[in-house]
């Protein structure tokens, strides 16, 4: 049975909110959704409800974030004392933000996740700006990685509860991944976990990655390639 859990974190200029979600402790402890608000929001006239009111931003796979002293990732992160891993960035201006290197070409043997010991080797991240000021409706992100018709990575829609963000924000969602099947069979296996997808173990050669954000009738997606060699 699945077992979610979602803690948010609210401070006068920051929002975290951190979401694991899995089919057994194995995927929980692979997947580390988190949604994060930097610190600056702009200054947006609330106009009537529609589609268009979430806005892409940058996206990409970039390098697997070490702990810091207190257990938190070191990236993504802002220079904002209210923020969890502050110290991390305490160095750098405002306005600026820390993510792991990002590339396109990454080792298929670090990111073949087909056995039960296999770790993650990256992080998914992609920024976006909420112009919604919909804090009724709940906030709704996914992740889906193919290589042709195979899946390698599939979240499903997590719900990360009523969007937390004020009108303005910018927000980065980052995920810790691999892709494969972690050696287990059937939907919902392995890196599918969350989704009704099954897995599969990635290939050699290209994988499409496609990251999705929805806030009630709003929704953004955008999609990008890294080749695993």
């Amino acid at each position: 049975m699945t077992k979610c859990r979602l803690s948010q974190v609210l401070a006068a200029l920051a929002i975290v909110v951190f979401f694991v979600c899995g089919q057994q402790a194995l995927a929980q402890s692979r997947h580390h959704l988190q949604a994060r608000l930097m610190p600056g929001t702009h200054q947006v006239k609330l106009g009537p409800s529609g589609f268009d009111e979430l806005f892409q931003l940058a996206a990409g796979f970039g390098a697997l974030p070490p702990k810091d002293a207190n257990g938190f990732d070191e990236w993504p992160c802002f220079p904002n004392p209210a923020d969890s891993n502050y110290p991390d960035c305490s160095n750098i201006a405002n306005g600026g933000v820390v993510i792991g290197t990002p590339a396109f070409t990454w080792s298929l043997a670090a990111c073949d996740a087909s056995s039960p010991s296999s770790t993650n080797c990256g992080q998914v991240f992609w920024f976006y700006e909420d112009d919604t000021g919909d804090n009724s409706d709940h906030l709704f992100v996914s992740i889906v990685v193919k290589q042709g018709l195979n899946f390698i990575l599939d979240t499903g829609d997590q719900d990360l509860g009523p969007n937390p963000f004020p009108i303005g924000s910018l927000v980065v969602i980052s995920d810790d991944a691999a892709f494969g099947t972690l050696g287990e069979p059937g939907k919902g296996n392995g890196y599918c976990a969350g989704s009704k997808k099954e897995c599969s173990d990635p290939l050699r050669g290209i994988a499409t990655v496609t990251v999705t954000t929805k806030v009630g009738p709003s929704k953004i997606s955008s999609k990008f390639n890294i080749n695993l060699q």
